[in-house]
């Protein structure tokens, strides 16, 4: 394997060589010899070290506080900066610890520079800002006077997560510019389906416990993904409560890091989560281990379903409903949900009864009937333990010691990761996990329910931002248009969307690289050679940045002062101060905006300072109770925002409507509309499952593509960030793919060889790992190299672009392959 040089020589080859010279007596000055030398004076003059608060703004999650260490003007390192209120998060991993080395890359975009080449050739001249600017805003004007705001597409990435510097904040200056302008938005549609599967069933907002609570549970388990790599924050939290007496279980469909450090490891075949959390309700079920009173007093199990699939309410026993005003002053109506009485022998409110029943239900009003734990027992009835095994792998006494941990051993809690997010029955999976919970009664105290990352400020006080009118009053457009990803490369090709005539010009992207983050890059390539006009605003050089015509050099986020808001590793706003002046030609994202807003005319709409705009978004209601503004997140340049409870839905306390956890919905919607055909009756339940789209083991594309592939985080990037740093490839050097050593052999593949992954959408060339901890049939690669890094193809262009009927995800580990050695 080709060693990635760095400037020449590796530090490898520099510390082979430093020991061949020692060897040789040529470095003898080096050895350590004391005679002969003079005290070593302090050098005079030494230039002063300055230390500035700064914050890791990548997606990964984390959040991380940094102290930016600067000499002369630059940027000599960077480490963990210190919470006085919250040490048990300090922390920093070796991307942040490499942070200097993404400012002073050789990949920096310099200069603004106009496309001369073949769109995706990165032929490019230097340009001005001014001829820059000038030349975005007349296009864009133009196709505004021809076909309408609409024609001019944004992207919002989420590569930087600050206020005024970031795409992803849903306030950001960028989303307001958005707005104002009345432009089109194109959604990522990203890491959709767990999240959508909380609020379906608990209801809006964060959905788990804080980390004080980690040590309050007798066992953690970790459902779907590898910890220690994609949530350092989070990670030392569970070996601490391990050390301390906790079992920690991991289940995952590989043996990777988080795994070895388990107490026990349950592994499962890929997207079958959901299956696994069935057969272990059906166990529960059988050996009557359910939580009666918390199902009964804290979720919908004892609500009545009719047999048209509505809920039975009160004014089908001739009540007539009632109406109510809500918080956004808009008048509802109110017709309570039914259950039956056990002590009254009749029909009532559910807030009016005294023990709802949950087993069989007389017919009431004329009514067939029967309730949400009925159905549950129906439903994980064919789930007996060897039908569960033969779909998941998981063992019978594996299964059956999951339902024992579950309700009969302590406090559970569990961290349910992304990994069961990244498939085409993502949302099934996912909901079928919380159903496991409720029913088991690991909800809503101490010690239990989910661990999803510390609930905190969020993204501040959207609305007042987006609206916020000009300086003569003026008040924004709003978004002109959403296009989900999925239908993008569609309605640019066809002009049309649903249908209508739908022109898309212009696109605009800052923030990202979604050449290389989207699935079925071909079809993303297509796309950037059907757009007329795209502008990349980024730091780097990435593959988005070839297909640029107009690319504009945002600096990095040492360079500028900004607010840390999207986050979910610790609990603080953070601020970034500037440490240093911008390199090179490059500006600061707010910069960048508000100069494209004045070329486009709507300078009046951006007449704040920065301290204006994220005092407006800090105005929110916890905001403004707690006294926030700029100025106090500045005095110590990090504020704690405890915005929820340690325990999430204390003394089983939903967000829902009946302020209980919800199994049914009776009346679901597609969260997104693409002219689709959608069975309703699938959404409904949360205890409907059905298998992944190409990496169930059943399905008949396996015979053609018979491997199935896991596009893994990787330690040392964030998705493609990090790429340009070029000691960091000392540890992930090049794009591998890890192979069960039994398929390897079957296939005569060996250490290093080269192996070509490929489907009818698309291939990657990379190198064989072989490794035992891997499933037979299931492949790892990890996922954040560019495309030129690749010795052919790309990992992204093996993957789909199509969702879930209903859940607008990208399904990034859904995607068979067959395997070719070379």
């Amino acid at each position: 394997m080709a060693e990635q040089a760095t400037h020449g020589f590796t530090r490898r080859s520099f510390i082979k060589g430093a020991a061949a010279l020692t060897a040789t007596g040529a470095l003898v000055g080096c050895s350590p010899q004391t005679q002969n030398l003079e005290k070593a004076e302090p050098q005079k003059g030494a230039p002063e070290t300055q230390i500035f608060s700064g914050a890791c703004r990548s997606q990964c999650g984390q959040g991380c506080y940094l102290d930016v260490h600067v000499r002369d003007g630059q940027v000599v390192r960077t480490t963990a900066g210190h919470f006085e209120d919250g040490p048990e998060f300090d922390r920093i991993c070796p991307k942040g610890l490499s942070q200097p080395a993404r400012v002073y890359s050789s990949e920096r975009l310099q200069y603004p520079m106009r496309r001369v080449g073949e769109r995706g050739a990165g032929e490019f001249e230097r340009i001005t800002w001014d001829e820059a600017i000038s030349e975005i805003t007349d296009k864009w004007k133009q196709y505004i006077d021809e076909f309408g705001p609409t024609s001019i597409a944004f992207f919002l990435g989420s590569g930087n997560t600050a206020e005024l510097g970031g795409g992803a904040p849903e306030g950001s200056v960028m989303a307001r510019l958005l707005n104002v302008m009345g432009a089109s938005r194109v959604l990522p549609d990203r890491d959709i389906a767990t999240p959508m599967s909380w609020t379906y069933m608990f209801g809006p907002g964060s959905a788990g416990n804080r980390a004080s609570d980690v040590p309050n549970a007798d066992h953690h388990v970790i459902w779907g993904g590898d910890t220690a790599v994609s949530d350092k924050q989070r990670t030392h939290f569970y070996l601490e409560a391990r050390d301390a007496g906790s079992e920690l279980v991991v289940i995952d469909i590989a043996y990777r890091t988080m795994a070895s450090k388990a107490d026990w490891f349950v592994p499962v075949h890929p997207a079958t989560d959901g299956a696994l959390a069935l057969g272990v309700v059906r166990e529960i079920l059988e050996q009557s281990w359910e939580a009666t009173d918390f199902l009964r007093d804290h979720t919908e199990a004892p609500f009545l379903i009719k047999e048209d699939g509505m809920f039975l309410r009160m004014s089908d026993l001739g009540v007539e409903p009632t109406t109510t005003t809500n918080a956004q002053g808009q008048e509802e109506k109110v017709d309570p949900c039914v259950v039956w009485d056990e002590e009254a022998g009749e029909a009532v409110a559910h807030s009016e009864a005294k023990k709802p029943a949950m087993g069989d239900v007389p017919e009431i009003a004329g009514h067939a009937v029967k309730t949400e734990m009925e159905m549950i027992r129906e439903a994980v009835a064919p789930w007996t333990l060897e039908h569960t095994s033969e779909v998941t792998g998981v063992s019978a006494d594996d299964i059956k010691h999951l339902a024992h941990l579950y309700t009969q051993e302590g406090n559970v809690q569990t961290d349910m990761k992304f990994g069961l997010n990244h498939y085409n029955n993502g949302i099934y999976s996912s909901k079928c996990v919380n159903t496991l919970l409720l029913v088991a009664g690991q909800m809503g105290k101490p010690g239990s329910g989910l661990y999803t990352g510390e609930p905190n400020f969020g993204e501040g006080n959207v609305q007042a931002c987006l609206q916020l009118p000009s300086t003569t009053g003026e008040v924004p457009q709003g978004v002109g248009a959403i296009i989900n990803w999925s239908d993008f490369f569609n309605v640019v090709s066809s002009g049309q969307k649903l249908g209508e005539p739908f022109p898309v010009k212009a696109f605009y992207a800052s923030c990202t690289n979604i050449v290389s983050n989207q699935t079925e890059q071909n079809e993303t390539i297509e796309l950037m050679k059907a757009l007329e006009f795209i502008v990349i605003q980024d730091m780097t050089m990435n593959d988005t940045s070839l297909y640029a015509d107009i690319l504009l050099p945002a600096c990095h986020w040492f360079e500028t002062e900004d607010l840390r808001v999207r986050y979910y590793g610790n609990p603080y706003l953070l601020w970034n101060q500037k440490a240093i002046e911008p390199l090179y030609e490059s500006k600061p994202d707010f910069e960048i905006y508000k100069l494209l807003a004045e070329g486009m005319g709507y300078g009046d709409f951006f007449q704040f300072t920065a301290d204006e705009y994220l005092n407006t978004c800090l105005s929110t209601p916890f905001g403004k109770e707690n006294g926030i503004t700029i100025d106090k997140v500045r005095e110590k340049n990090y504020l704690r925002c405890d915005t929820e409870p340690a325990v999430a839905f204390e003394g089983g306390i939903f967000k829902t409507a009946s302020k209980r956890a919800m199994f049914y919905r009776e009346a679901p919607k597609p969260d997104y509309n693409m002219g689709q055909e959608v069975d309703l009756e699938k959404e409904k339940f949360s205890c409907y499952w059905e298998p992944a789209r190409e990496a169930d083991l059943g399905n008949p594309i396996r015979e053609q593509f018979p491997f199935t592939i896991c596009c893994e985080h990787m330690r040392t990037r964030t998705h493609t960030q990090w790429y340009d740093v070029d000691y960091m490839k000392e540890f992930e050097a090049q794009p591998v793919c890890r192979i069960n050593p039994e398929d390897a052999a079957e296939l005569g593949i060996e250490e290093g060889d080269e192996i070509r992954l490929y489907n009818d959408r698309g291939s990657v060339t990379l190198l064989a790992v072989l490794n035992a901890g891997q499933q037979r049939k299931s492949l790892h690669c990890p996922r954040s190299f560019l495309t030129r890094e690749h010795i052919d193809g790309d990992l992204a262009r093996t993957t789909f672009n199509d969702y879930n009927q209903a859940c607008r995800n990208q399904s990034y580990f859904d995607c068979a392959v067959a395997i070719e050695k070379l």
